[in-house]
Protein backbone atom coordinates (compact mmCIF):
# COMPACT_ATOMS: atom_id res chain seq x y z
CA UNK A 1 0.00 0.00 0.00
CA UNK A 2 2.19 2.68 0.84
CA UNK A 3 4.07 4.88 -1.86
CA UNK A 4 7.09 6.76 -0.26
CA UNK A 5 8.06 10.27 -1.30
CA UNK A 6 12.07 10.93 -1.09
CA UNK A 7 14.32 14.31 -0.50
CA UNK A 8 16.80 14.60 -2.69
CA UNK A 9 18.78 12.60 0.06
CA UNK A 10 16.82 9.40 -0.47
CA UNK A 11 15.67 10.43 3.13
CA UNK A 12 11.45 9.48 2.97
CA UNK A 13 9.47 12.10 3.88
CA UNK A 14 5.92 11.41 3.37
CA UNK A 15 4.04 8.12 2.68
CA UNK A 16 0.50 8.17 0.54
CA UNK A 17 -1.99 5.31 -0.47
CA UNK A 18 -1.93 5.24 -4.20
CA UNK A 19 1.37 7.35 -6.56
CA UNK A 20 0.70 10.87 -6.17
CA UNK A 21 3.98 11.88 -8.22
CA UNK A 22 5.79 10.02 -10.74
CA UNK A 23 9.26 9.71 -8.65
CA UNK A 24 7.17 7.65 -5.44
CA UNK A 25 8.34 4.15 -5.15
CA UNK A 26 5.71 1.11 -3.48
CA UNK A 27 7.58 -0.49 -0.22
CA UNK A 28 5.63 -3.33 1.47
CA UNK A 29 4.13 -1.42 4.90
CA UNK A 30 6.29 -3.28 6.86
CA UNK A 31 9.75 -1.78 5.15
CA UNK A 32 11.92 -1.24 7.75
CA UNK A 33 12.19 2.45 6.10
CA UNK A 34 9.10 2.93 6.83
CA UNK A 35 8.88 2.04 9.67
CA UNK A 36 11.54 4.24 10.91
CA UNK A 37 9.91 6.89 9.18
CA UNK A 38 6.46 6.34 11.39
CA UNK A 39 8.85 6.13 14.53
CA UNK A 40 10.38 9.37 14.13
CA UNK A 41 6.79 10.70 12.97
CA UNK A 42 5.42 9.68 16.45
CA UNK A 43 8.53 11.02 18.13
CA UNK A 44 7.51 14.51 16.55
CA UNK A 45 3.92 13.75 17.64
CA UNK A 46 4.71 13.00 20.79
CA UNK A 47 6.65 16.07 21.66
CA UNK A 48 3.90 18.72 20.05
CA UNK A 49 1.55 16.53 22.25
CA UNK A 50 4.01 17.49 25.23
CA UNK A 51 4.38 20.37 24.36
CA UNK A 52 0.78 21.29 24.55
CA UNK A 53 0.42 19.53 27.74
CA UNK A 54 2.97 21.91 28.88
CA UNK A 55 1.25 24.95 27.66
CA UNK A 56 -2.29 23.65 28.93
CA UNK A 57 -0.74 23.07 32.45
CA UNK A 58 0.72 26.27 32.54
CA UNK A 59 -2.26 27.60 31.12
CA UNK A 60 -4.17 26.08 34.40
CA UNK A 61 -2.02 27.73 36.78
CA UNK A 62 -2.86 31.04 35.04
CA UNK A 63 -6.80 30.38 35.23
CA UNK A 64 -6.28 29.26 38.82
CA UNK A 65 -5.25 32.57 40.05
CA UNK A 66 -8.22 34.40 37.67
CA UNK A 67 -10.96 32.48 39.17
CA UNK A 68 -9.45 33.59 42.72
CA UNK A 69 -9.64 36.88 41.94
CA UNK A 70 -13.13 36.74 40.37
CA UNK A 71 -14.06 34.99 43.37
CA UNK A 72 -12.48 37.73 45.65
CA UNK A 73 -14.48 40.35 43.58
CA UNK A 74 -17.25 38.64 44.33
CA UNK A 75 -17.01 38.89 47.85
CA UNK A 76 -15.37 42.08 47.86
CA UNK A 77 -18.85 43.46 45.73
CA UNK A 78 -21.04 41.19 48.57
CA UNK A 79 -22.46 39.45 45.17
CA UNK A 80 -21.50 36.44 47.80
CA UNK A 81 -20.42 35.51 50.93
CA UNK A 82 -17.67 33.84 51.83
CA UNK A 83 -19.57 31.03 53.59
CA UNK A 84 -21.95 30.46 50.86
CA UNK A 85 -19.02 28.98 49.49
CA UNK A 86 -18.59 24.80 49.72
CA UNK A 87 -16.23 24.55 53.08
CA UNK A 88 -13.75 22.45 50.93
CA UNK A 89 -13.83 25.78 48.88
CA UNK A 90 -13.06 28.18 51.35
CA UNK A 91 -10.57 25.65 52.76
CA UNK A 92 -8.18 26.18 49.77
CA UNK A 93 -9.06 30.28 49.71
CA UNK A 94 -7.86 30.26 53.51
CA UNK A 95 -4.82 28.25 52.57
CA UNK A 96 -3.82 30.56 49.18
CA UNK A 97 -4.29 33.12 51.04
CA UNK A 98 -2.18 32.48 53.99
CA UNK A 99 0.77 31.58 51.38
CA UNK A 100 0.04 34.46 49.90
CA UNK A 101 0.52 36.48 52.91
CA UNK A 102 3.67 34.89 54.01
CA UNK A 103 4.40 36.72 50.09
CA UNK A 104 3.03 39.58 50.89
CA UNK A 105 2.24 40.39 53.86
CA UNK A 106 -0.16 43.10 53.13
CA UNK A 107 -2.81 40.84 51.16
CA UNK A 108 -5.84 42.06 52.27
CA UNK A 109 -8.17 39.24 53.82
CA UNK A 110 -11.20 37.41 51.76
CA UNK A 111 -13.06 37.04 54.93
CA UNK A 112 -15.13 39.74 55.51
CA UNK A 113 -14.76 41.12 59.27
CA UNK A 114 -18.62 40.60 59.48
CA UNK A 115 -18.98 37.41 58.65
CA UNK A 116 -18.43 34.26 61.24
CA UNK A 117 -15.58 32.18 60.26
CA UNK A 118 -15.75 28.07 60.25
Amino acid sequence: MPFVLRNPDGKIIALTAEAAMENQEFLESGHQEIMQFLDVSNEDSDAKQRETLQALKNSDTEIARVIEDIVNLLIDKQVILFTDLPDAVQQKLINRQQLRAKLQPSSASIISEDEPFM
